[in-house]
């Protein structure tokens, strides 16, 4: 019996391995803001970044900006409500509600930054800059209470899953200015981070039934990062540029607690390339819009995952469109909105859209901004536990109808030093 059981707790593993996209893990996803003044304006805004987050996308906007010595500290929150139900039918077939039987939420936070520095050499404007960043917040948490179906509803068993981990950046880049209005930037970034992913079935009646499946992902390469990134000032009110991120791979050692083995496992990330924008108001209330558009080629990836046999993905291209509007009022209090739409690397018809708004507090050696932002995703999948573990049947209702409900949140500190 514990060898069944364990065989279909692999087999639903893999399953959502392939099709995940509640979590998509161990891919990740690019929910990726340098900074709170990125999320306020749905991520939009990488030509106009002065900060050490500039690394993160176009690092030719290191350059912006008159401070001599920028230092930025971030704190991130995320918070991810996770709503599974499954339909319920009368006798003609018809749905007549939807049985919630699983609701998870669940907050997670970290930090990052960066230093910047900017100053001539031969009379050429030149920008350096280091820094911490997330690459790939992976953290998930999943749990679910298993109910005898008759009346009193005792309950049996708990379900849960458990993915963590955090894949960071450590960058570093410069940018130059060669001529009047032209900038010129690069970025090298050093990818770090282990994983691990469990699933497991706990049986309240303390019969030897408990099935768990640990598995432990430990980066076996050195992935680089290359972003290459321009901006130029056509006039004082518009500004155009671009930037582009070079694949790379990541390489897992995987070690799993139930056939005591270490297998491989890839993951490709794409060629990505940005087109941006922004244009300033010609009045003095410094309006300006920002709009991003980045194109990611996943289908000239390949990434390779371990189920029965070794299984290889082909996702589809993916595009990313972010828009905000920062307003910066006299008493320099800025308001921030931005909405973002993406496709899903996954499903190309699947998209989810981002909207979000901030603010902050500004002077003259210190500024503290604050945003958050809020997307929902509704979608249908297979129960992730099968019923027919604890003699249940849901042959009539295979499919489940999940809702997420994510929220981000930062508040940046940023200190100017010297001008």
């Amino acid at each position: 019996m514990r060898a069944i059981f364990l065989y279909l707790l692999i087999f639903c593993w893999s399953a959502s391995v392939v099709a995940q996209n509640q979590t998509s893990f161990p891919v990740g996803e690019y929910w990726q803001f340098q900074d709170a003044r990125t999320l306020g304006m749905a991520g939009s805004g990488s030509i106009s970044n002065i900060t050490p987050g500039a690394l993160l996308e176009n690092p030719s906007a290191l350059l912006l900006g008159k401070s001599v010595l920028e230092i930025q500290v971030t704190e991130n929150i995320r918070n991810l409500e996770e709503r599974r139900s499954f339909p319920i039918y009368n006798r003609i077939d018809d749905i007549t509600q939807k049985g919630i039987y699983a609701i998870n939420d669940h907050w997670f936070s970290y930090f990052q930054g960066g230093v910047k520095l900017r100053t001539q050499l031969g009379g050429i404007p030149v920008a350096a800059a280091v820094g911490v960043f997330n690459e790939f917040d992976l953290n998930y948490r999943y749990d679910e209470q298993v109910r005898e179906n008759i009346f009193g509803d005792a309950l049996i068993a708990i379900n849960k899953i458990r993915y963590e981990g955090r894949v960071l950046r450590y960058a570093l880049g410069g940018a130059l200015q060669p001529t009047e209005g032209l900038r010129l930037g690069f970025h090298l970034g050093i990818l770090k981070g282990d994983l691990s992913s469990e699933r497991g079935i706990v049986f309240l009646d303390n019969s030897s039934n408990d099935v768990s499946e640990l598995k432990k992902y430990y980066l076996n390469n050195t992935p680089l990062v290359f972003n290459l990134g321009v901006t130029y000032d056509l006039n004082p009110h518009l500004r155009v540029g671009s930037h582009l991120k070079l694949p790379y791979s990541m390489e897992y050692r995987v070690t799993s607690n139930s056939s005591q083995t270490t297998t491989m496992e890839r993951v490709e990330y794409p060629f990505q390339l940005t087109g941006a924008l922004e244009y300033q108001a010609r009045q003095e209330l410094r309006a300006r819009l920002n709009i991003d558009v980045t194109y990611l080629w996943w289908s000239k990836t390949e990434s390779q995952f371990q189920s029965e046999n070794f299984t290889t993905l082909n996702f589809d291209d993916a595009f990313v469109i972010k828009t905000g509007v920062e307003h910066i009022f006299h008493n320099k209090i800025p308001f921030r909105v931005g909405v973002q739409f993406r496709s899903a690397y996954q499903n190309r018809n699947s998209s989810r859209t981002l909207l979000t708004a901030g603010t902050g507090f500004m002077n003259t050696r210190w500024r503290v901004d604050v945003s958050g932002g809020v997307s929902n995703l509704t979608y249908t999948f297979p129960d992730l536990f099968d019923d027919t573990l604890y003699g249940g049947d849901r042959s009539q209702s295979p499919i489940d109808d999940v809702e997420e409900h994510y929220f981000f949140g930062m508040l940046t500190l940023t200190l100017n030093l010297g001008k």
